[in-house]
């Protein structure tokens, strides 16, 4: 394959990397700071019923194109990092900071699930009134917490991807070769 293409679409992985990255990371940076205190407010500080009739509610109804725009947006970022750990190596460039975003990006995901937050919040989900004190409780604790230690290990992997131009910069004008 010709040197241009294949640095065209090298460059082309990394920007749909950062792009994604840089997305799901503010996304969820967002969820962290608004949308997951206001709802661990509603499920301990709410009237009785509040969590169980509104936001189940929500996530079937007007939510739903967000919800699943959201999932799709978090998949498409982790195949682009993936994506571009890959065009890395085969080109070998930058395989370091490469495998760090690839990594962090796959470890946000592992980390929710890993962790259980990922069954917990889906109990909840299903149903609240019914969830007992305990799912209730671990999902409080957990809740912001997590959601803020995912936007951390997102920016990680965006901060890893946003220093692939600068070392190539640096290469290019004669910086030691990192």
């Amino acid at each position: 394959m010709a040197t241009g293409l294949r640095d065209g679409l090298y460059w082309a992985c990394w920007l749909l990397a950062a792009l994604f990255t840089g997305l799901v990371a503010g996304l969820m940076l967002g969820h962290a700071l608004i949308l997951a205190p206001f709802l661990s407010w509603m499920l301990a500080n709410g009237s009785p019923g509040t969590l169980d009739h509104t936001y189940p509610v929500f996530r079937a109804t007007a939510g739903a194109l967000g919800l699943t725009a959201y999932y799709l947006l978090a998949g498409v970022q982790v195949a682009m990092a993936l994506g571009f750990l890959v065009a890395a190596v085969a080109m070998r460039r930058h395989r370091a900071a490469a495998a760090v975003a690839g990594a962090a990006s796959v470890c946000w995901v592992i980390v929710h699930y890993a962790s259980g937050f990922g069954a917990v919040e889906a109990q909840l989900w299903r149903s609240p009134a019914g969830g007992a004190d305990g799912v209730a409780r671990r999902f409080l604790a957990w809740n912001t917490p997590i959601h803020f230690l995912h936007a951390g290990i997102l920016t990680v992997a965006l901060l890893a991807l946003l220093s692939v131009p600068l070392l190539s910069l640096r290469r290019l004008s004669g910086g030691p070769p990192r």
